[in-house]
């Protein structure tokens, strides 16, 4: 069966976001970049929510994006995505697919098909619709050093105790510690 995991760059302060949506703190440089796509390999699908699709759908095919970061727009691009969204309508960036509602037999379908895992980037709406449905595999935290104080929190509508065993921890150079869980029930 196929896993969902979820990759996001976080603040010492539990933050995926400042107040505004910035991410601005994130730290990208090229040993990010080379981990990055090393857990790329191992993915066929990405999951978003509108708005982040929205801010990728609108970089990462540009020449823009494409020079920014190359390997990362190549995988982007090509693989396949899907945005969950109840209002937007269709979907122009290459090999999405757009689904109205997000229920827990509709990811259980996605899980079963064969292949590579399937990946969540942002998407915070997203990250707490599925953690709240238990089908949440595996967090891949990238904990910045930095704190904001105030942001959008990762798990803002988390309300129930969730237990996870560590799988994992990386510390990279720039400061960043990687903190790689899977959910306690596996």
């Amino acid at each position: 069966m196929r896993k969902i995991i979820v990759f996001e760059n976080v603040t010492l302060d539990g933050f995926m976001a400042g107040s505004k949506g910035e991410i601005d703190w994130a730290i990208r440089d090229e040993e990010v970049t080379q981990y990055s796509k090393e857990g790329q390999d191992s993915t066929a699908m990405f999951l978003f929510g509108r708005v982040t699709y929205e801010m990728m759908a609108s970089f990462w095919p540009t020449p823009a994006g494409k020079s920014a970061n190359p390997v990362f727009a190549e995988v982007l691009n090509n693989t396949p995505k899907i945005v969950f969204s109840t209002t937007l309508k269709k979907a122009d960036w290459h090999n999405t697919q757009v689904i109205k509602e997000l229920t827990k037999d509709e990811i259980l379908k996605l899980k079963q098909q064969p292949g590579k895992n399937m990946m969540i980037f942002g998407s915070g709406t997203i990250v707490n619709q599925l953690t709240k449905l238990e089908l949440v595999d595996e967090y891949q935290l990238m904990v910045n050093p930095v704190i904001l104080g105030k942001g959008k929190p990762l798990f803002k509508d988390i309300k129930d105790r969730i237990n996870l065993k560590l799988l994992n921890t990386k510390t990279f150079s720039n400061g960043i510690v990687l903190l790689q869980y899977q959910s306690d029930k596996e």
